[in-house]
């Protein structure tokens, strides 16, 4: 896989892609995403990352003053104050200058909380105590057993080391970040595992969160899991609730995060534009370019770099643009 650097000067906006920038879907919660690439295949991947991806050639890196000088940008134009979740389509914490961008971001008076989602394999406890320096709030660790031999086979990689993460939970419970524990669900696949999770929540102290298996278009999906509605789910969460006296279900209220108005679209569905293609895309046959400070992802294209090409945009959700060539 190739892996793009973002800067300034590469004329590629920051908003616009589900695969790296800054997303805001209407709330106080900004989503920053600074590199999309992951060391690990896990089995239930629902973005099909990591070395064993089969749909994508292409990964992204953003240069860190640029995305700290974006999202700046982008938290001017929102009311209220803001939490920052450092997330990702991949592996956030393989971000080489992930201290310097909490620090940074950490500057601005109306950023009030960091929090990132993590695998857990790039940290030591040397880097927590930096991100802990650098005012890191809260980190999302995901670990969805306890049984290093069927962690190695959910990571999709035999070095995965399970004990090594687990170090690094107790360290992190131990520092003034905070520590949620974030496993996937997979029925019929880690069920009893989770049962030990939550009995490691409560020996570290820290909150967890269980999250629902969800598929998509390239997600991969495992052998042998029983996909569930999300009444099973919640029924199952609350029988774990009354059999280990510990929190799982949370109401919106409890979540801190408030609804907001979003940035504004800069383009129309239905729109035409000409312009350059900057860059390849995320998935194969797909090519980025820009238009109204937003990057928009060109779909079933094969045109090459400085290419013109014509095209309408499809989508525009939250600020995430699709496009087709015409």
């Amino acid at each position: 896989m190739k892996t793009v650097e973002i800067t300034k000067e590469s004329g590629i906006p920051l908003m616009g892609n589900i695969a790296f920038g800054i997303i805001d879907r209407g709330s106080s919660l900004l989503q920053v995403r600074p590199i999309s690439t992951c060391n690990l295949s896990c089995i239930f991947c629902s973005t099909d990352a990591g070395p064993n991806s089969s749909t994508h050639k292409t990964g992204y890196k953003i240069e860190p003053n640029y995305l700290i000088e974006e999202v700046n940008k982008i938290i001017e134009l929102k009311q209220e104050d803001i939490h920052v979740n450092i997330d990702s389509v991949g592996e956030p914490a393989s971000y080489p200058d992930l201290e310097y961008l909490i620090k940074e971001l950490k500057k601005n008076k109306k950023v009030h909380f960091i929090s990132m989602q993590s695998n857990g394999t790039y940290f030591t406890k040397d880097r927590i105590d930096r991100l802990e320096k650098a005012g890191l709030n809260r980190i999302h660790l995901s670990i969805h057993t306890t049984d290093p031999v069927q962690a190695k086979i959910l990571m999709g990689i035999d070095t995965y080391d399970l004990k090594k993460v687990l170090e690094v939970a107790e360290h992190i419970s131990k520092s003034k970040i905070e520590l949620l524990l974030a496993p996937v669900y997979l029925p019929n696949i880690n069920d009893k595992e989770l049962e030990n999770i939550i009995i490691l929540s409560k020996k570290l102290n820290c909150k967890l969160g269980i999250q629902k298996y969800e598929t998509y278009k390239h997600s991969r999906k495992p052998k042998g899991i029983k996909k569930q509605n999300y009444y099973k789910f919640y029924k199952q969460l609350e029988e774990w609730e009354k059999k280990h006296d510990v929190k799982l279900t949370y109401q919106k209220g409890e979540l801190e995060i408030e609804k907001s108005s979003k940035v504004r679209t800069t383009i129309d569905i239905g729109e035409k534009i000409n312009t350059p293609v900057l860059e390849d895309g995320w998935f194969e046959n797909q090519k980025i370019v820009a238009h109204n400070n937003r990057n928009i992802t060109v779909k079933k294209c094969s045109a090459n770099r400085g290419d013109k090409i014509n095209l309408r945009i499809i989508e525009n959700k939250n600020n995430i643009y699709l496009a087709e060539k015409i």
